[in-house]
């Protein structure tokens, strides 16, 4: 997704939340409110996606526990950090 701003075209930052889609949601219920926590307000500012854990992507990223990527690259485990990074890069893309 694109936001424009003064006529200048922004991406917005790229979140993929990964997460075992296909285990019972009671596996990751809560980390997934505290990642939306840490989201919301920011969320105009975000595209996220929820992704299976358990798929070839993971795999290929070599990512086997519940975590956040940001922009295909960086590597969040839990919603302390994503609270203490998020600010920072939206910041560094210019979105806020």
């Amino acid at each position: 997704m694109i936001k424009i701003i003064n006529d200048k075209t922004i991406e917005k930052l790229k979140v993929d939340i990964y997460v075992p889609l296909d285990a019972c949601a009671c596996e990751w219920d809560k980390f997934m409110n505290r990642v939306f926590v840490e989201l919301t307000p920011y969320i105009k500012y975000i595209d996220y996606d929820t992704k299976n854990l358990n798929s070839e992507e993971a795999r290929q990223l070599n990512i086997y526990n519940k975590c956040i990527i940001i922009d295909g690259k960086k590597k969040i485990s839990s919603s302390f950090n994503l609270k203490r990074e998020l600010p920072i890069l939206l910041k560094a893309k210019g979105l806020i």
